[in-house]
């Protein structure tokens, strides 16, 4: 985490001696999943997205008078996957299907470094960015219930991250788009982005298991010059 907190706050105070300050607050939905590979193909369970929430600050800074830009700064970001099993039964001559849920739900702080792109079209600004992240994952765990007839939940199992299996540093890449529409003293934002894990974050020796995130998320937020 020092490593986190020691970049952004150096990128804030040397982004000044730049060209246009920035700052966005924006929160938004988010669906993720994850990748599995080891495991033998027929042996892994269907998993579904996992809807989760992430909430951002970030510093935009341009380069002078140029389209082209970066964006840095901190946020919380909830990433996971859902494991649905389900089989039919035959209950007084009537077709039942029971099933079971697991859902794996991960908490990090990121910092990303995006290098944007933006097109002035008037009232509006419709920008591009990619880059990498660096994520820490703060805590998770699962989530189990039953389907019969009615969602019956099982219980909740907070996942040891300090296991050796698990990695909770993650270094990963995003892309995006978005708008910026002009709105009293700032503009208001939408935008639409992806990412993927590079690294894993579960890897399981015993079986053979390893995990890597990736996922979408669209964000609302609000921007003001600094």
């Amino acid at each position: 985490m020092k490593p986190i907190i020691t970049f952004f706050v150096l990128l804030v105070t040397t982004s000044f001696m730049l060209g246009q300050t920035n700052l966005e607050l924006s929160l938004g939905p988010t669906w993720s999943n994850v990748s599995m590979t080891g495991l033998d193909a027929a042996l892994r369970p269907q998993r579904t997205m996992h809807p989760g929430l992430e909430i951002q600050a970030l510093i935009h800074q341009s380069f002078g008078e140029s389209s082209f830009g970066f964006s840095s700064g901190i946020k919380y970001k909830e990433k996971g996957f859902i494991l649905d099993e389900n089989m039919a039964m035959n209950l007084f001559n009537l077709p039942i299907n029971v099933g079971i849920q697991a859902n794996t739900t991960m908490r990090y702080i990121e910092a990303p470094l995006n290098l944007e792109y933006t097109i002035d079209a008037g009232p509006a600004k419709i920008y591009a960015f990619a880059g990498p992240t660096l994520g820490y994952a703060l805590s998770g765990d699962v989530r189990t219930k039953a389907n019969f007839l009615v969602d019956i939940n099982i219980n909740k199992t907070d996942l040891n991250l300090n296991d050796n299996m698990y990695n909770r540093l993650e270094l990963g890449a995003n892309l995006g788009v978005g708008t910026a529409i002009s709105f009293g003293s700032g503009s208001i934002l939408f935008q639409a982005s992806y990412s993927q894990g590079l690294n894993r974050v579960l890897d399981n020796t015993l079986v053979d298991l390893k995990l890597k995130n990736y996922g979408f998320g669209i964000n609302i937020g609000y921007k003001i010059m600094l």
